[in-house]
C-alpha cells in the first residue's frame, strides 16, 4: 500500500484561519533572518539569544536596581510560575544589597475556580503564591518592598485591576509569554473577542475561561507535577487586558517557556503567528508588535519547524537500511 497525498482538509473550526497557503506561509518564515527592527513599529525588536530567562532576570534586576539607585517608583507585570528566575532573582538581590522598596508587583493573571472565584495567594494553586515563596520570602528583611505594594488578584477587583495599574501611572515594563493558543497568556481569541484591532486593544481586566490548549499547557508545569493532569488545573481565570499591557512603557515578550523539561517545539508555530501573522483580534499575540519592546526566542523556538508526518521521513529511511542489509 502506497501513501497519497490527495487528501485535503481545513484547520478546525476553533482555529480563526483557514487558508492553508497563508497558513503555511506563516510557519516557514525565518525567525533567525527576520531578527533585529524589521517590523511595522520601528520600535519593536526580534532577539534569538540562548539563554532567555537570564535576558529576564538581567533586565529585570537592572530596573529594581535603577529605582533603588534613583529612588523612582517602578511598577511591573509579571508572568508567573518562573520559580527558576524569581529565585535566581532574589539571590542577586540579595547578594548585591538591592532595595525593593519603590517596586510595584502586578500580575499578568491569576487562577480562578468554576465560581470565578480567585485563588488567594497562600493557595497552592495560586501564581502569585509562586512568585512569594520564590521572590519575595527569599530577600533579607531590609530589601523587601512594602508588602502592600503587591498587588494581588482578588475576587473583588477583577474588573478594577486595570485600574489599579493606572493610578499608579501604568507599568512601566510589562513581561508576557505567547500561549499555545496564540494569546498573551489567557488573552486569547475566546477570551477577548473583538470586531476591531482599535476594540481590543480598549480592553481591561476581566475574568475568563481558558481556552483548552492552555489548560494542557499549564498542566505540564511544576505546579501540577510537570504531569498533563488537565484535570487539576483551574478552569478560570483573571487576567489583565490588552490596554494595560498596550499602556505600559516597555513589553517584554520571552519564549522559551518549556513543559516536562522537553524542548520548545509547540511554541514554534504561535510565535510564528504572532510575529508574522496579521494584526487583526484573531491574533491577539501580535499586538506586542505595536510596542516599544523585544520578543527574546530561544534558539529551539527560533529553530524551522516541520509539521511534515512521520511518514514522509520514515518510508525513505527504512529503505536505505534494507539496501544497507541486503535485502
Amino acid at each position: 500500500m502506497a501513501f497519497y497525498s490527495s487528501f485535503k482538509f481545513a484547520p478546525g473550526e476553533w482555529f480563526p484561519f483557514k487558508d492553508r497557503e497563508f497558513i503555511d506561509n506563516i510557519v516557514n518564515e525565518d525567525v533567525n533572518a527576520r531578527q533585529g527592527k524589521n517590523f511595522e513599529n520601528p520600535d519593536f525588536e526580534l532577539k534569538v539569544v540562548f539563554d532567555v530567562h537570564n535576558y529576564f532576570a538581567i533586565d529585570l534586576m537592572q530596573r529594581i536596581r535603577l529605582s533603588d539607585v534613583n529612588n523612582e517608583k517602578l511598577v511591573v507585570i509579571l508572568p508567573t510560575p518562573e520559580n527558576a528566575t524569581y529565585i535566581s532573582l532574589a539571590e542577586a538581590i540579595n547578594s548585591l544589597k538591592i532595595s525593593c522598596r519603590n517596586v510595584h508587583v502586578f500580575f499578568l493573571n491569576e487562577y480562578a475556580n468554576e465560581k470565578g472565584e480567585v485563588a488567594p495567594w497562600q493557595s497552592p494553586y495560586s501564581k502569585s503564591g509562586q512568585f512569594m515563596n520564590n521572590f519575595y520570602n527569599r530577600l533579607d528583611d531590609g530589601l523587601k518592598m512594602p508588602i502592600e505594594n503587591i498587588h494581588f488578584w482578588t475576587s473583588e477587583n477583577v474588573e478594577s485591576y486595570s485600574n489599579e495599574i493606572e493610578k499608579l501611572g501604568g507599568a512601566d515594563v510589562c513581561y508576557t509569554y505567547i500561549s499555545w493558543a496564540g494569546g498573551l497568556g489567557v488573552i486569547d481569541v475566546e477570551t477577548f473577542k473583538a470586531s476591531s484591532i482599535d476594540e481590543l486593544k480598549g480592553m481591561t481586566s476581566r475574568l475568563v475561561t481558558p481556552a483548552l490548549e492552555t489548560i494542557a499547557q499549564d498542566s505540564l508545569r511544576g505546579m501540577f507535577g510537570f504531569s498533563g493532569d488537565i484535570s487539576s488545573v483551574p478552569p478560570k481565570a483573571v487576567t489583565v487586558g490588552p490596554k494595560d499591557l498596550l499602556s505600559a512603557k516597555e513589553w517584554i515578550d520571552l519564549e522559551y517557556l518549556v513543559g516536562c523539561a522537553g524542548t520548545g517545539t509547540h511554541q514554534k508555530f504561535p510565535i510564528r503567528l504572532a510575529l508574522f501573522g496579521p494584526l487583526c483580534p484573531e491574533n491577539p499575540a501580535s499586538l506586542m508588535r505595536l510596542s516599544k519592546g523585544t520578543c527574546y526566542v530561544c534558539p529551539e523556538v527560533a529553530e524551522m519547524p516541520s509539521s511534515a508526518p512521520d511518514f514522509v521521513d520514515l518510508i525513505p529511511a527504512l529503505e536505505k537500511i534494507a539496501q544497507k542489509e541486503g535485502k
